[in-house]
């Protein structure tokens, strides 16, 4: 791995508040933007109840943050999003602000996308993917496709880790997104997208870190080499490590470069165990659990090494050469590191 990143001194910077009942168990996973000299994140929250929904917070330097309000930002009121709101994503381009994010049933996620004038007030419009059916253009991985095949009917819709280009390119409006493979799509509007048959990017064999399954990470980044476009690369042992991409700037379906070494990893002990939503089980087993319960599942499942590691980044602000990510760690809290984009830019070959 390229130890490229440094993280803050003051990590986690945002941890759960028990006088919110809807973020009293994890935060995690935050959208990041600077607009007018502020650094704004959006973040997913989940109580006791296991529902997730979007909070916001706001800070002066990138670290210390403070809440805007005691209550959600984006909380789940339609039946396709009935477990919750996730990831939120967020730029900007001409006056709008867009978030895309995952919405959860229960059974199926599917991207979804909000938008506002003031990062205030938020819009929703719904699931974006309306005739999607993932199950047709994946390959099959062996831990995956048993799960498929029992559940095929409920996640044939299947789609999350949107983000959405901060530019307009030739006309359009482009989002990666998938947590399996990534897919480009393409819209005129912003809110009807076409998606291609084929996938824009795929796993990696061994010995690559990206060799089990790939998931998009934050938005796009314009640099002076291309954009920049950084996704999660994991392995079998469930160990997420961001990876990069350089794109050509005016055509965004030409790869110009991908990394062959992760640039950051989990490291960090509240990197490396936390309530992480893919444990075995998942939300169905853990949700029903005690405290005392769930610490014990948690401690069994890390010495029997079934612990995923995760530092899961879909935030990440240029300010100058000052490339800092924001990241959900153990899906428990949020950290921050800083890199100069540079030392990135400069791997490129």
């Amino acid at each position: 791995m390229l130890n490229l990143f440094t993280r803050s001194k003051n990590n986690p910077i945002l941890k759960p508040n028990p006088e919110n009942p809807w973020e009293s168990l994890k935060v995690y996973n935050p959208g990041a933007i600077y607009e007018d000299e502020t650094y704004n994140l959006f973040y997913r929250a989940m109580g006791n109840d296991w529902v997730s929904s979007i909070g916001h917070a706001t800070s002066q330097d990138g670290e210390n943050f403070t809440r805007v309000s005691s209550t959600p930002i984006l909380a789940a009121e339609f039946d396709y999003e009935k477990k919750g709101l996730e990831d939120p994503r967020v730029i900007k381009v001409a006056d709008n602000y867009f978030m895309a994010h995952t919405a959860y049933d229960g059974d199926c996620a599917r991207l979804a996308l909000a938008t506002s004038r003031d990062l205030k007030v938020w819009e929703k419009h719904g699931p974006i993917q309306k005739e999607w059916d993932w199950i047709k253009h994946i390959s099959w991985l062996k831990y995956f496709k048993e799960l498929v095949k029992a559940r095929f009917h409920l996640q044939r819709n299947w789609s999350k880790a949107g983000a959405i280009f901060p530019e307009i390119i030739n006309g359009k409006y482009f989002l990666f997104f998938g947590d399996h493979h990534i897919w480009l799509s393409t819209s005129s509007d912003s809110l009807n997208w076409e998606i291609p048959q084929t996938p824009f990017l795929k796993a990696r064999p061994a010995p690559f870190f990206d060799n089990a399954f790939i998931e998009m990470g934050p938005p796009p980044i314009i640099t002076t080499k291309g954009w920049l476009v950084l996704y999660h690369g994991v392995d079998y042992k469930f160990v997420y490590r961001l990876g990069f991409l350089l794109l050509d700037l005016n055509d965004p379906t030409k790869i110009l470069y991908r990394s062959t070494e992760p640039i950051f990893e989990p490291q960090e002990p509240y990197e490396l165990k936390g309530i992480v939503d893919i444990l075995p089980g998942g939300y169905k087993q853990m949700e029903n659990m005690s405290p005392e319960e769930l610490k014990t599942f948690i401690n069994k499942m890390d010495k029997l090494g079934k612990m995923p590691r995760v530092a899961f980044v879909n935030g990440a602000v240029l300010i100058g050469d000052t490339l800092r990510i924001y990241y959900g760690a153990s899906d428990s809290v949020i950290c921050t590191a800083t890199a100069n984009i540079n030392d990135i830019l400069n791997l490129v070959k």
